[in-house]
């Protein structure tokens, strides 16, 4: 038995070195190539929130959809703590926002519990060097919309789908999980990605994001989203992060629970 419990929590132990392996890699921003305040800083995460429109077009099969929307960002994360807005300067000094597209493929026709595989995507990354858009949230009749003031810089774009998951839980929510190429635009005028992200060097070729929301956020053709043709999905936060792997790292973390639960069970026996 004592040498079945070591055996058990060398192994919770190598998940646990695991989990800390998995944490998002650093990468270094320079705010002031688009605003001219700020500072350089480091970060292992962008945070946001949301806003797309789902919808069936009658020539697909029943259980496709498509998808426009966009994420607005408003700030960096490093460790799981807020990077000082002093430094980022996003959403004072600088906009901070992405335009997608996307296709699903799903289980069945949307409602509660059906989840729906991402078949395709399309991302660009932007900065509003005057934080003076407008943005309109989706509804079940319009797509979300970006009213652009003044000169936009892109930085970054991606059509490389490699995995996405999606779906309505069972509270009313939608949540959706990405893990996509992403690269650096290059302006020879303009500040872009490669002023903007300026470490590592090559930057990083895949990006996360996982977003979600409550179910006071979403709004659908029909009562409770039974068989829903349409759903407008808003106030969905999230996150945005990069690795130089286009496969997302494993559920350590779960699995180091788990490990823990059976250690905890083993002791319990001994006694």
């Amino acid at each position: 038995m004592k040498k079945q419990l070591c055996g058990l929590i060398a192994g919770a132990l190598g998940l646990l070195g695991a989990s800390q392996a998995s944490a998002a890699p650093v990468f270094s921003v320079d705010p002031t190539v688009i605003s001219g305040t700020g500072k350089v800083f480091q970060a292992d995460a962008i945070n946001g929130f949301s806003s797309n429109r789902i919808h069936h077009d009658a020539a697909d099969p029943a259980n496709v959809y498509r998808a426009n929307g966009y994420a607005f960002f408003n700030g960096f994360g490093l460790n799981s703590s807020p990077v000082s807005g002093g430094n980022t300067r996003v959403n004072v000094d600088y906009g901070l926002y992405a335009v997608f597209s996307q296709q699903f493929t799903c289980s069945g026709i949307l409602a509660p519990n059906v989840t729906c595989n991402v078949t395709s995507f399309n991302f660009e990354l932007w900065a509003d060097p005057g934080n003076d858009n407008t943005y309109s949230q989706s509804t079940v009749a319009l797509d979300p919309s970006i009213g652009l003031t003044g000169i936009q810089y892109k930085l970054a774009s991606s059509g490389l789908l490699t995995d996405g998951k999606g779906g309505l839980d069972p509270l009313g929510g939608a949540f959706q999980n990405l893990n996509f190429g992403f690269e650096l635009y290059d302006d020879p005028v303009n500040p872009d990605g490669y002023d903007f992200f300026t470490d590592p060097r090559p930057f990083y070729k895949a990006a996360f994001s996982a977003f979600n929301n409550t179910s006071q956020g979403i709004t659908c053709d029909v009562a409770n989203c039974v068989g829903a043709k349409v759903v407008a999905i808003n106030s969905e936060s999230g996150i945005l992060d990069f690795n130089s792997k286009t496969v997302p790292e494993p559920g350590s973390l779960a699995l180091l629970g788990l490990g823990l639960l059976v250690v905890g069970s083993q002791r319990m026996r001994r006694r």
